[in-house]
This record gives C-alpha cells, structure tokens and sequence, in this order.
C-alpha cells in the first residue's frame, strides 16, 4: 500500500504545479502576439501538458520506488525542474515577459537533462519517461523563440 502512496504524493505534487501554473494564463496579450503559422491549438498545448505531468510523476516515483540511498537526493533535481516549470508560466504568462521566459526555459531544459542523467543509473525506465519531456520543452524553446523573435525580441525584452 505505501507504494500507491507514495505514487499518490508524486501524482499531488505535480497537479498542485500544474494548478499554480496553470493560474497564469494567455489572456490578450498572448492572443494578441504575433505567432507562427504552426502554433498548436490551446487544447492541444494542455493535452500535451497533462501527460508529460503524469509522466513526471511516474519518472520520479520510479526512483523513489528504487530506494537506493541516492534517490533522494536526485529527487531535489526534480523538484527543481518542477518549480522552473511553474516559474516559466508566470514569467510568460504572469509577467508577459518573452526574453526572461526564453532565458528560463533554456534553464529548465538543462535541469531537466541532469534529471535524465541522474536517474538513468538508479531507473533507467525513469530516465525514458523524462525525456519525453525534454523534447516537448526543445519543442517549446522553439516556439517561445519565435514569438520573443516575431514580436520585438532584442535586449529590450528582456528589461
């Protein structure tokens, strides 16, 4: 039973990210950007969100579940990379900032790379879990780009 416990916590700390991100949302600015012919649809973007949330949760269950004497400490990774999560969607969405939030996504691609390689050792279905992850945000770095680039980019955004 404290497996499905501790599987529980996984899957609450990443609904509470989800809801706290999740409270900075688009609103006119964001409909109001210049954006790129193949910017996915609303739906979409949260659809896609949603899995690699569940996904997150499970990686990290995984090397919890492993119990080996380092897990916990390759758990603060990703924690990290959770809290930058919530951090980019106020950035972009709360703060309207497009240069910070590319900055910060780049953070968090890295941080979530030293996700996938610390939990490779312990789990290394973890690890593969992960990943799905990483190129989803490779997919977001690009998109976050090219709105910062189509509407003003510069060193002026970023201030």
């Amino acid at each position: 039973m404290s497996r499905l416990i501790s599987l529980a916590v996984f899957l609450l700390l990443v609904v509470i990210a989800s809801a706290v991100g999740g409270q900075f949302v688009g609103g006119d600015w964001y409909y109001g950007l210049i954006k790129p012919s193949w910017t996915p649809s609303a739906v979409l973007m949260s659809s896609v969100w949603a899995v690699l949330y569940v996904l997150m949760a499970v990686s990290a269950w995984k090397v919890w579940d492993a119990r080996e004497g380092r897990s916990r400490t390759v758990l603060g990774w990703w924690g990290l990379q959770l809290l930058l999560g919530v951090g980019w969607s106020w950035v972009l969405f709360g703060l309207n900032r497009l240069g910070w939030a590319l900055a910060l996504i780049s953070l968090w691609i890295l941080v979530v790379l030293v996700v996938i390689r610390v939990f490779r050792p312990i789990k290394s279905e973890a690890a593969n879990l992960m990943m799905a992850l990483a190129a989803w945000l490779v997919f977001v770095w690009v998109l976050n780009f090219f709105l910062w680039h189509l509407n003003g980019g510069g060193l002026g955004s970023f201030f």
